[in-house]
């Protein structure tokens, strides 16, 4: 197994582990991480993703790819719908980058709701370097967030950017010195968010993907049903009651 698994107090921490290929997606090792995915609505309220001190994930394994033909690779469904399983992911999502997430690493880290990093982090789409380009989204996602002329800069130059850097551009949500313990302070985050009401978490999550792919009026509108729909819910009638007690 190249994946650790494990779920504590609503929080489930999948672990990339396989660092010395410095966790290389191929097909194999994005099987397990959908195996261990299976249902996990119904098991958790936050899922976090670690990787190594190494590595978060240094992209797609190369020798896979190097092997296919383009008939090959449409024909076999290479990339399917399991590599497309954290972006699909209904409860938070947490990702700790300590080192390198580049190329396909990049894109799984960009696919969680929240990027947590230490100053050694690196972020990089390297495929141009090979002939290649983003395969697992990386195109759709990074645009959104830091917008086209800079989306176009990184992924067509292959150049790597720093944790500040990335900081900066919005595609990190925090950077810790590396004295600091990122990992424990990840967790810290996770508790924090498991603790809110699951439906709640859930619906957020939505209305802000939502934000994403619609107009900001039809977004709105979307929004405001969400937000109604959570009157009837059993943590809405309890914490608006003991918040007016007080």
């Amino acid at each position: 197994m190249s994946v650790d698994f494990e779920i504590n107090d609503s929080i489930a921490i999948l672990t990339l582990n396989n660092p010395k290929k410095l966790n290389i997606l191929n097909t194999n090792f994005i099987g397990e991480v959908y195996d261990c995915l299976s249902n996990i609505e119904r098991k958790a309220n936050v899922l976090v993703i670690f990787g190594t001190e190494k590595a978060f994930a240094a992209g797609v394994d190369i020798n896979e790819i190097e092997a296919l033909s383009f008939e090959q690779a449409l024909l076999n469904e290479f990339i399917d719908h399991k590599w497309e399983r954290i972006l699909n992911v209904k409860i938070p999502v947490v990702s700790c980058v300590e080192k390198y997430a580049l190329g396909g690493g990049f894109e799984l880290a960009l696919a969680s709701d929240i990027i947590i990093a230490n100053e050694n982090a690196k972020f990089g789409f390297p495929e141009v370097n090979l002939g290649l380009m983003p395969g697992l989204g990386g195109t759709q996602l990074l645009t959104r967030i830091v917008g086209l002329k800079k989306a176009s800069e990184l992924i067509m130059s292959g150049e790597f950017i720093d944790a500040k850097e990335a900081l900066r551009l919005n595609i990190v949500s925090k950077v810790l010195p590396s004295s600091s313990n990122v990992k424990q302070e990840t967790l810290d985050l996770a508790k924090k968010i498991a603790k809110k009401s699951p439906t709640s978490l859930r619906l957020i999550k939505e209305a802000i993907q939502l934000s994403q792919n619609t107009g900001c009026i039809q977004g709105m509108k979307i929004e405001r049903n969400l937000f109604r729909s959570l009157f009837s819910t059993s943590y809405k009638e309890k914490l608006t009651e003991e918040f007016l007690k007080k």
